[in-house]
């Protein structure tokens, strides 16, 4: 009986110690890399400038999760649609309206997900902390899409003065640089430059500011802003090239680049987006368009990208219908000369009852961790990039190319301005102007313009709109293509940011898809570079609209100008790129 008694405690504690140890095996599974705990997102309120923030927004959205299955393993240029997450959206502007008929879908590392939380959350500063460094490195300049211009300009004669060009080629019947191409100027810091392979010549250079453009002639040029030399071997993609490249923002030594056409000369080629090290050139990541999660098999990317440099994250669009998110996991050693990345990537996709032509062209914008950006379907929607869900959606009448400006407002409100083209609509379509709030999707002033639109040439909104600052600060800069009041030509059009009256509206000798540069003296005056189809560039006053000056470059600017100081650089379709000065 007593040896019992003891086999009875020792069976006792030896299960009371394997009670413990299993408790104590739960409690480390639950902090294991890959488990439910590690993707709780740090509090938003942890960034310094955070507290300034207006309150979070009650989403218009609200999604029904419904099962979603596996991606498939193998890809097909045209994958059979799965069911996708409902959510219900009214579109706000026509509160009577049906609801969208909007769903989505997220996939992360290519796997299905019906819920999804970045484990390090996007949580992006204010519009002047996106870059480290100097200069202009993405499409406008930053997360809100509103600094094509870097510094100020010294402006005493209110003249332009037209500098060095370069001869560029073209593949087909894709010449010099089009739509959207703007190009990036940056200011390296020292270290960088002496790992990268620029010219030993250029290294020496104690102020040097590299010029990149991409142009549809396949080739990425590198030049000397100074003079229009080149400051390192051009990369060669093959195809043409229509968008804009990407700098990363902290200085690293990696580039950006999406490409705009699949052939050259009859010959089809794979179609997508490029991550280069500048460095040796090499490319590090390849995002194919005929991605097997698309929705719509066309494989562009005109869209620029942003790269939140906190959470080393690229958020990317493609005319796919596709919004990316990449983690790239980047590593940048100067001493030893090498940089790497190890991509991480989501997708996330939607439909609505209205989308029949699904593609991104526009650059999406970022406030905090909210991206906005507008489709060929005339969508216009914020999408929370922490859990990659939608926050609200609308309906601007037509294809949108041009990219949504934000714009935190005097009362801490934050406004979102886009437009759309005469595209579906036919000829005398209408141009829609507008003002959201960016909280909520609520349309708070429209202005509406007749276009003309045939095959060939679209009318409307394709040029980015400019959001005023000091002197122009109650204003926001519109310039609109084909307009029937200007007879065919442009009107470029300003309009109070508040009330949305218009200030002043000018008709112009001919029409533009270039996005205008806001150019500020160091007092706070504001001028307005204005590029049209014909191959002119204006100098305007901000004010009042009216003409100071203009040059000829001598043919078509689609592409964008990029302003560092005084000096601003663009490319024609007639296979050139100009710099040029304002004096």
């Amino acid at each position: 009986m007593a040896k019992r008694g003891r086999n009875d405690r020792y069976l006792f504690l030896l299960g009371l110690c394997l009670a413990v140890l299993a408790g104590m095996v739960l409690l480390l599974a639950a902090d294991m890399p890959g488990t439910k705990n590690e993707k709780t997102a740090a509090p938003i309120a942890a960034r310094p400038w955070a507290a300034t923030l207006p309150p979070t927004p009650a989403p218009t959205v609200q999604p029904t999760f419904t099962a979603a299955p596996e991606a498939t393993a193998e890809p097909t240029p045209e994958p059979t649609p799965t069911p996708m997450l409902e959510a219900s959206c009214t579109q706000q502007s026509d509160p009577g309206r049906a609801t969208l008929g909007y769903s989505y879908q997220v996939q992360a590392q290519g796997q299905m997900v019906s819920d999804y939380l970045r484990a390090a959350p996007i949580a992006m500063g204010l519009p002047e902390q996106y870059t480290q460094i100097a200069g202009v490195l993405t499409f406008r300049g930053n997360h809100f899409r509103d600094a094509p211009a870097y510094g100020t300009a010294q402006i005493a004669s209110e003249t332009l003065k037209k500098g060095w060009s370069l001869g560029i080629g073209g593949i087909d019947k894709w010449t010099g640089v089009g739509w959207n191409g703007q190009p990036a100027i940056v200011k390296w810091p020292r270290e960088t430059i002496q790992v990268m392979n620029i010219y030993e010549e250029k290294k020496q250079k104690d102020d040097l500011v590299e010029v990149i453009y991409a142009a549809m002639d396949g080739k990425i040029y590198f030049l000397d802003l100074q003079d229009g030399s080149f400051t390192r071997d051009p990369i060669d993609i093959g195809f043409p090239i229509k968008g804009s490249v990407c700098v990363d923002p902290r200085g690293y030594p990696l580039l950006y680049c999406g490409q705009g056409i699949g052939e050259n000369g009859g010959v089809t080629g794979d179609m997508g987006y490029r991550v280069f090290s500048l460095i040796d050139s090499s490319v590090l990541l390849f995002i194919n368009g005929a991605d097997s999660f698309n929705l719509r098999y066309w494989r562009a990317f005109d869209s620029v990208p942003l790269v939140d440099g906190a959470s080393d994250t690229l958020i990317l669009c493609g005319e796919n219908g596709i919004l990316y998110t990449v983690v790239l996991n980047s590593v940048f050693d100067p001493q030893a000369g090498t940089v790497s990345i190890d991509p991480e990537i989501v997708r996330y996709r939607y439909q609505a009852n209205h989308t029949v032509q699904l593609g991104i062209e526009n650059s999406p914008a970022v406030y905090h961790h909210y991206a906005y950006f507008a489709d060929n379907s005339g969508t216009v929607q914020c999408v929370d990039l922490n859990t990659m869900s939608p926050v609200w959606v609308d309906v601007n009448q037509d294809d949108s190319d041009a990219s949504v400006v934000l714009d935190v407002m005097p009362d801490g409100s934050v406004s979102l301005y886009t437009g759309c083209e005469v595209d579906k609509q036919g000829n005398l379509g209408q141009s829609v102007l507008r003002r959201y709030d960016a909280m909520n999707g609520t349309v708070l002033w429209e202005h509406r313009y007749a276009c003309y639109f045939n095959e060939d040439v679209n009318g409307g909104l394709l040029a980015t709109p400019v959001s005023g600052k000091n002197e122009l600060e109650q204003m926001v800069f519109f310039w609109i293509a084909r307009t029937q009041v200007s007879g065919g030509a442009g009107t470029l059009l300003a309009v109070d940011k508040q009330s949305g009256a218009i200030v002043w509206e000018k008709q112009m000798r001919t029409f533009g898809w270039s996005s205008p540069v806001p150019l500020y003296t160091p007092e706070g005056k504001g001028y307005l570079i204005v590029c049209d189809a014909a191959g002119r560039v204006y100098l305007i006053r901000g004010t009042d609209g009216e003409i100071l000056d203009q040059i000829s470059l001598g043919a078509n600017i689609e592409g964008s100008p990029a302003a560092f100081g005084n000096t601003l650089v663009v490319g024609t379709r007639g296979q050139q790129i100009w710099s040029f000065t304002v004096q």
